[in-house]
């Protein structure tokens, strides 16, 4: 067997006596590793306001969770809604909940309004009230907590616009229900006019493709 020259053992020897101090150089970079991607990706970000959402989330359509913490019944001005009858834009006060916490969740206080997320429900515009809490505040008393993906932003009211994913159970499982699609397919609401893109309003690459899939459901599900 061939003997380690005096290079060699001499490098094997710092790095015995060294271990440690190696051992913890690597778990330093791991983590340094794991400090930078945390950040870019804002896996433990919580939002509290249109402003602190990446602009890049908007523009990938990415989908997040929160909590509601109230819902408001916009109606709209008469110019912007065809016929006489009004309109109502759905509109969400959400608290955003991380991708991942550094701390066991812990009840809180009620969250103040100027934390949360405005959110208004895409694509889709009530045409009336009755019965609506039924669909939608109902469902939300028993769990409060949904998935939304981002489609767009609108720069004069400081809201965004997204589609809403209620929670329910059945048989014991998790079930996502697009309550968009709930409210077409109820004839609760209508798809609303496509906005273009300006400096105001933005919309990303993704929102057209569900525009259409709103359109099909409300010519499928309309009272003839």
């Amino acid at each position: 067997m061939k003997k380690p020259t005096d290079l060699e053992s001499r490098i094997l020897e710092i790095l015995d006596s060294n271990i440690r101090l190696i051992q913890y150089s690597v778990y330093a970079v791991g983590l340094i590793g794991l400090a930078v991607i945390a950040r870019s990706t804002h896996i433990f970000s919580k939002f509290t306001s249109t402003k602190s959402v990446p602009r890049e989330f908007i523009r990938k359509a990415v989908k997040l969770q929160g909590k509601v913490n109230g819902i408001e019944y916009y109606q709209l001005p008469l110019q912007q809604v065809e016929g006489c009858h009004p309109n109502y834009a759905l509109r969400f006060n959400i608290e955003h909940i991380p991708i991942a916490r550094l701390l066991p969740w812990r009840n809180k206080k009620v969250v103040e309004k100027s934390f949360l997320l405005n959110i208004e429900l895409v694509g889709v515009h009530l045409t009336t009230l009755e019965g609506v809490d039924n669909v939608i505040k109902l469902p939300l008393e028993s769990n409060p907590t949904i998935w939304f993906r981002l489609y767009g932003l609108n720069c004069e009211t400081d809201h965004m616009y997204a589609s809403i994913f209620l929670k329910r159970t059945w048989w014991k499982l998790w079930s996502e229900k697009d309550l968009a699609l709930i409210i077409l397919k109820q004839n609760k609401g209508i798809v609303s006019p496509y906005l273009p893109n300006s400096q105001q309003i933005y919309f990303n690459e993704k929102y057209p493709a569900y525009y259409r899939k709103l359109l099909y459901c409300e010519i499928k599900y309309r009272k003839l």
